[in-house]
């Protein structure tokens, strides 16, 4: 039997944690920064980008198995902090482009991106055992609203939308692919946390991806098997699926959709700042807690006033993922040398 230690979380926290990460970002992917049109053949590229970051997470996986994490190296550790703020800062621009365009168009992003860096600040200072209890009630109420929009527009559901399958260009499905795999930042996530897990951490890892690769394929069947060709018009189109769902005289359950993105963007910043934390090491916790969040709240600001963020080339998106995710994992495996003492604490 495992036993509980101070300062760690259960396997299956985080499952919970890296699905919750994955499914929000996937969500966001889709709405804002697509490059083509919203139809039938986007569920060819979510599979394919399922395997592809499947794939392209060996080299950290391996990194795991063989006790070569690159965070043991502190000056490697100060630039997956400097990247954990960078995504940061662009998941909460994200959200604060989503709420003040459509939440409420006459507020400014800014103040969105103010509550959800401080929120995260505070979250990250509660430190990991406290997010792992929240991202299981978080995880809970995200699956509850997706099985929720998607019995609910059973009625809606017409196949005859679903053709022609393919609609857009080779070009187009590739650049769909590159999108929604360069945006996983749950592998360079993954090495982070992974000496903070009281168990394995593998499977949990592999299996967050296939859930939530998975449910995004769902969601996405049905938007386009709901709305057809009127969801290339949405800016939100699973946003829309939630709006056309409704509970017999009820109002739309949109709320359901607004209420687990809360909950998600929650639990995704204030793991990037927490992990920003542990990779950054020589200061307090609450020092470093402020400075990231902070940096995260400056991130956000420049994609929200200054540049938008799904105007940004495939290059700002893919080149971080592989440097982090891939690159360096890939580097540590060949040339660091094995951390016995993690390979010890493993066995006793």
């Amino acid at each position: 039997m495992t036993q509980a230690k101070r300062d760690k979380i259960a396997p299956v926290s985080i499952f919970f944690l890296l699905y919750i990460s994955r499914i929000v970002v996937s969500m966001t992917t889709v709405q804002s920064t697509s490059v083509s049109l919203m139809n039938t053949d986007f569920l060819i590229s979510v599979l394919a980008s399922m395997g592809a970051t499947l794939l392209l997470s060996l080299p950290a996986i391996y990194c795991y198995k063989k006790h070569k994490n690159p965070f043991d190296i502190k000056w490697v550790g100060f630039f997956y902090s400097l990247y954990f703020i960078f995504i940061a800062g662009i998941n909460i621009s994200r959200f604060s482009y989503f709420a003040s365009t459509t939440l409420n168009p006459n507020s400014q992003a800014w103040m969105f991106s103010i509550i959800v860096a401080a929120c995260a600040f505070y979250g990250a200072y509660l430190g990991i055992e406290g997010l792992s209890r929240f991202s299981a009630f978080g995880f809970s109420l995200l699956v509850a609203s997706i099985l929720a929009a998607l019995i609910l527009n059973l009625q809606n559901y017409q196949e005859i939308n679903l053709y022609p399958v393919i609609r857009n260009s080779n070009d187009e499905m590739i650049n769909n692919i590159l999108t929604m795999t360069g945006n996983s930042t749950e592998l360079a996530l993954f090495l982070c946390l992974s000496k903070k897990v009281n168990g394995r951490a593998v499977k949990p890892y592999v299996w967050s991806l296939i859930a939530s690769f998975f449910s995004l394929f769902v969601l996405v069947l049905f938007v386009n098997a709901v709305m057809g060709d009127a969801a290339s018009l949405q800016v939100f189109p699973i946003y829309t699926l939630f709006q056309y769902a409704k509970i017999g005289l009820f109002e739309r359950i949109d709320v359901l959709y607004i209420s687990f993105w809360i909950f998600g963007i929650f639990t995704k910043s204030v793991l990037l700042i927490y992990c920003s934390g542990i990779a950054f090491r020589p200061m307090k916790k609450s020092t470093k807690c402020v400075i990231s969040a902070s940096l995260a709240f400056i991130v956000s600001l420049i994609f929200t006033e200054l540049v938008q963020v799904n105007t940004l080339p495939q290059i700002v998106n893919f080149a971080p993922f592989a440097v982090f995710g891939v690159i360096i994992p890939l580097l540590a495996l060949i040339f660091k040398k094995r951390n016995y003492g993690d390979e010890l604490v493993e066995k006793f």
